[in-house]
C-alpha cells in the first residue's frame, strides 16, 4: 500500500541548506519572507548532526498557529509516520510551483516543535528555532534546480493558499495525473548522502514501480539516451535540411537541436515515446525547455515526439506556449501556437 502524500509549499532555494553565510537565497514564501528576507525553511535539505532531516512549512496565519490535520494522512495524535512529504515552490524565473524534492517515511507533528538545542551549526546562524515534518537523512531527495520539471496545476482540486495541500484519494483528471506523475518520480529516484542531499537514478524492481507508466516512460527514454532518441533527432534535422531551416546545431549546452525559423531561434527538446506515454514526454519537455529558455532572449520552444498527440495532449503543450512536432508520412507536422 502506498504511503499517504502531504504536499508542503515553501520559497524557492538552490540547496535549502542554510542562507547564513551560505551562497543561497530564498525567493518568495509569503510576506514574512519578502518582510525580513528569510524564512524557516532554509535548511529544509541540511542533514543534522543527528542524522535527520528537518522540514519546515509556514503554518502560522496572523495570530493562529494552524494545526496539521493528521487524521487526513491515516493518523492521529501527536504525529503520524510513514509519510511521504513532498516540497514544492513557486519557480522565480517560469513561475508555477514545482516539485523540488521530498522526505520519504517521513514524520509529520500536528504541532509546531521547537528545536531543545541548535541540531545544527547552521540551523543556529540562521536563527531557526522549530519544525514541523522530520526525516532520515538518507530518505530525502533535493532536487537540483535543472531536475525541478514536475509542475503543479492550479484551480480546483489542485493547493489552495494554504501551503500544504493533501491530495483527494479519487481524484480525477490533472490532479490524478499529477499524483501518479509524483509517485512515478519517487519510485525512479533514490537518495545518495554523503554529506548532502543528492539525486541519483535506479532502476526500481517493485511491482508498483514497474507497474506505473511515468515509471515506465523515465526508465525507456530519460535515464539514459536510447536509440530511439537518436533516429528520431537525426531524422529532424534531415528534414530541417531539406526544408531550408537555418543555422542548425545539435547537442549545444544540453539543448538537443537549436535552429532559425523566420530569423526567430527555436530551441527544440526530443522525445522519443510510444502513443500511450505522448503525454509524459510532452510534460517532461516543457519543463526542460523552460529551463534552457532562462539563457536565451525568448526563443520560441519546441517539442519534438515520436507519435501524433492526441487533441488534449496537443492543447496541453500549445495553450502554455510551446510548439509541437511529429513524424508524418514525408517528414514532420509542425504546429506552433496560435
Amino acid at each position: 500500500m502506498d504511503n499517504p502524500l502531504f504536499f508542503c509549499n515553501t520559497g524557492w532555494m538552490n540547496w535549502y541548506e542554510g542562507l547564513e553565510g551560505q551562497a543561497d537565497r530564498l525567493i518568495g514564501g509569503g510576506s514574512f519572507v519578502d518582510e525580513n528576507g528569510w524564512g524557516g525553511e532554509v535548511c529544509n535539505f541540511l542533514v543534522a548532526d543527528d542524522g535527520f532531516v528537518y522540514g519546515y512549512v509556514e503554518t502560522g496565519k496572523g495570530d493562529v498557529d494552524r494545526k496539521v490535520s493528521l487524521e487526513r494522512l491515516g493518523g492521529g495524535g501527536h504525529s503520524v509516520s510513514g509519510v511521504d512529504v513532498v516540497w514544492t515552490a513557486k519557480n522565480p524565473s517560469t513561475g508555477g510551483r514545482y516539485v523540488v524534492g521530498w522526505y520519504k517515511n517521513a514524520t509529520v507533528f500536528r504541532e509546531r516543535q521547537f528545536f531543545s538545542e541548535a541540531v545544527s551549526e547552521q540551523h543556529q546562524r540562521d536563527d531557526l528555532k522549530s519544525y514541523r515534518i522530520r526525516g532520515l537523512s538518507q530518505n530525502c531527495v533535493r532536487l537540483d534546480v535543472k531536475q525541478r520539471q514536475v509542475r503543479m496545476g492550479s484551480g480546483t482540486g489542485f493547493m489552495g493558499m494554504t501551503p500544504w495541500w493533501y491530495p483527494p484519494e479519487n481524484a480525477v483528471g490533472e490532479v490524478r495525473e499529477f499524483v501518479d506523475q509524483v509517485r512515478g518520480l519517487l519510485e525512479t529516484v533514490a537518495a545518495g548522502l554523503d554529506g548532502q542531499v543528492e539525486k541519483t537514478l535506479r532502476m526500481p524492481n517493485t511491482p508498483a514501480a514497474a507497474s506505473s507508466p511515468y515509471v515506465r516512460y523515465i526508465q525507456a527514454h530519460e535515464v539514459t539516451v536510447s536509440p530511439e532518441h537518436h533516429k528520431l533527432q537525426q531524422a529532424f534535422e534531415h528534414f530541417l535540411q531539406r526544408k531550408g531551416f537555418k543555422e542548425i546545431k545539435s547537442d549545444m549546452a544540453s539543448v538537443d537541436v537549436r535552429f532559425r525559423d523566420e530569423g526567430e531561434l527555436v530551441l527544440a527538446e526530443i522525445k522519443p515515446c510510444t502513443p500511450d506515454n505522448v503525454r509524459f514526454a510532452i510534460r517532461t519537455a516543457m519543463g526542460q525547455l523552460l529551463d534552457y529558455a532562462q539563457k536565451e532572449q525568448a526563443p520560441w520552444l519546441l517539442i519534438v515526439v515520436g507519435h501524433e498527440p492526441e487533441q488534449l495532449e496537443q492543447d496541453l503543450a500549445l495553450s502554455n506556449g510551446f510548439g509541437l512536432a511529429f513524424p508524418v508520412q514525408r517528414g514532420f507536422s509542425l504546429i506552433w501556437p496560435k
